[in-house]
């Protein structure tokens, strides 16, 4: 009896190790779709196990190390800043885990609900942060195109919800020791929607095919010899020091513009540049588009160069896109709004008829944000251009962060990347380019892309499901609360 009782107490550590070894491979730069699925199962266990709130505190510092080795090296930071950014990651995690504790040890189908409706809740709040969507779980089951297709319907919010729930069903399952018949009403509540889940991506990969004309984009990026915003920018971009680089400046120039004119003879019809590609003095600037403009009147095409503007003596360059029509005229000036950096960006996205279809352009960071995007669903939108910028640790990982505002709104999206991974889907999601910065000598990128895009509920109704959910986690908690209280007057 006492071994039992010493097994039974300190195996649950071994769920907690478990759980926290299985995150390290949701999301960011070591992503397994199926740790995504198994991760919580473990960490819910732990925290359902132990009898008293403060006996589940043990986990804080593992989750902090767990969060600090996941995350190290994916964003710009000081180790110091790393480990902050760990401890504020968690908090959420925590919040999740000891609310679904309090609830748990009622049964019934509800108690099944709290965890992944608290989880989903949360991950809508962090993505309206300047944090964004690219920490959601959701983005971790990119591969999977069945499930995939759930966004157009509830955004990313209903595949989160899904993993949690599944997570919890498995737990109610475990506390009965797996037998069925015992949790009969929450696993078939789950087991029906996860087969209607992916019934319905089946049926919609099969149903909405492209089968329309396609136009041929072409992606263009050329190598920056230093990182110029921490070269310049950051020091304050001190004139005598940011025209030290002039000569890198003219070779890039020219590179790009080498590069484009080889996807035009390839057939593109559209071209553009990965993010602030081309990096001007603010005296350059006018020379530079009439250039630009010339190019586009010379090769009949829609040119989108991506630019970095600097102003002397300001830690602030403008981060731009120019997109300028076949007969040579500029269309659209769209400054990146979603940045870490100083922006004067009005936030509204640019929207241009053309022969290809209705386009609209954003900047790399911009499409982290799904509320952000989503007002170009109004418009119709056909196709979605994305320069961008990225690094190594998380290159693959943060574009399909981005692509997803694709399958919630019914559009192709290609997204040219510096330093990561250049893709392309179409408005279901599927690849239909795939180029590996750090495996390719060649760097340009040229696909075909459907020129009419599909409505979706996402786009008509937005973020309905996590509005329903946020509603049903608040009535869930406050009821709970009431009850405690009447229980112990």
């Amino acid at each position: 009896m006492l071994m039992q009782k010493i097994f039974d107490r300190y195996v649950n550590y071994v769920w907690l190790v478990l759980g926290c070894a299985l995150n390290l491979f949701v999301g960011m730069r070591w992503n397994v779709p199926v740790a995504a699925w198994l991760a919580p199962i473990f960490l819910i266990r732990f925290f359902r196990s132990q009898d008293k709130w403060y006996k589940a505190l043990p986990a804080i510092p593992l989750f902090i190390l767990m969060a600090f080795v996941k995350f190290h090296g994916g964003w710009d930071l000081s180790i110091v800043g790393e480990i902050g950014f760990a401890i504020v990651l968690i908090i959420p995690m925590l919040i999740t885990l000891y609310l679904d504790r309090a609830f748990a040890r009622r049964d019934g189908f509800l108690a099944t609900l709290v965890y992944p409706s608290v989880y989903t809740a949360l991950e809508y709040f962090i993505g309206l942060s300047p944090i964004g969507t690219s920490l959601s779980i959701a983005v971790s089951q990119f591969d999977s195109q069945p499930l995939i297709q759930l966004a157009s319907v509830t955004g990313i919010w209903g595949i989160s919800f899904l993993i949690g729930w599944f997570a919890s069903v498995m737990n109610a399952l475990w506390e009965k020791d797996f037998a069925v018949k015992e949790a009969l009403g929450p696993v078939f509540l789950f087991a029906a929607s996860f087969i209607l889940v992916f019934s319905f991506g089946g049926l919609r990969l099969v149903l909405l095919r492209p089968e329309v004309e396609t136009v041929r984009i072409g992606g263009v990026t050329v190598v920056h010899q230093a990182d110029y915003w921490d070269e310049i920018i950051d020091k304050g971009t001190p004139e005598e020091i940011a025209h030290q680089y002039d000569l890198e400046f003219e070779s890039i120039e020219e590179a790009l513009f080498v590069e484009s004119t080889k996807v035009v003879q390839m057939g593109a019809q559209i071209v553009f540049w990965s993010e602030a590609n081309i990096l001007l003095h603010p005296d350059e600037e006018a020379e530079f588009l009439e250039r630009a403009k010339t190019f586009a009147r010379e090769h009949n095409i829609y040119f989108v160069p991506a630019m970095l503007v600097f102003k002397y003596d300001e830690m602030y360059a403008e981060n731009k896109i120019v997109i300028i029509t076949p007969n040579g005229e500029i269309a659209y000036d769209y400054e990146k709004t979603k940045s870490w950096y100083e922006t004067d960006s009005e936030g509204i996205l640019p929207v241009l008829d053309t022969p290809y279809g209705r386009i609209s352009m954003a900047i790399c960071f911009d499409m982290d944000f799904p509320h952000f995007i989503r007002q170009v669903a109004r418009h119709d939108v056909d196709i979605m251009l994305v320069p961008a910028f990225d690094w190594e640790p998380i290159k693959a990982f943060h574009s399909q962060v981005g692509l997803f505002r694709g399958i919630e709104n019914g559009f192709s999206v290609i997204r040219q990347v510096n330093l990561g991974t250049s893709m392309a889907i179409d408005y279901l999601g599927r690849v239909i380019a795939y180029q590996d910065f750090f495996t390719t000598s060649n760097r340009i990128m040229v696909v075909d892309v459907p020129v009419e895009g599909v409505e979706t509920i996402y786009g008509r109704l937005g973020n309905w499901f996590a509005y329903f959910i946020i509603l049903f986690t608040v009535s869930t908690i406050a009821w709970g609360m009431s009850r405690q209280q009447t229980q112990t007057s």
